[in-house]
């Protein structure tokens, strides 16, 4: 799971006003399953929340999510035990999902998403 870095501008049609979204980018590690979607931040509320479609649009959650270290998902970085927001960690639990975080600076831990954005 993690955010795209470019953003992709949408202009509502009424007053022709320029939005930039975020692209949350899911991927499955074995079958490479990809799910995209925009959303208007990177907050707490649009992560959960994109997490909890693209656990739909699978038709079920994974046994493990790893994340970058977006503040909406970690709150402490830390190599052995990062600390996870409690919003985050009660969706986690609530899907009966692991959340481990990939390691700074370490892209190829979570190497399939990356692939997809």
């Amino acid at each position: 799971m993690d955010y795209a870095g470019q953003t992709i501008p949408v202009t509502d049609r009424k007053t022709g006003e320029v939005r930039e979204a975020q692209v949350f980018v899911a991927v499955l590690g074995a079958s490479s399953y990809t799910d995209a979607e925009a959303t208007w931040t990177q907050g707490l509320s649009d992560w959960i929340s994109s997490h909890v479609r693209a656990f739909g649009f699978y038709g079920g959650a994974p046994e493990v999510v790893v994340p970058d270290h977006l503040k909406s998902g970690v709150s402490k970085v830390c190599f052995y035990e990062p600390d996870l927001n409690p919003t985050y960690q009660e969706m986690a639990a609530h899907y009966g999902v692991a959340v481990i975080p990939a390691r700074v600076r370490k892209p190829r831990d979570k190497a399939k998403v990356e692939v997809g954005v």
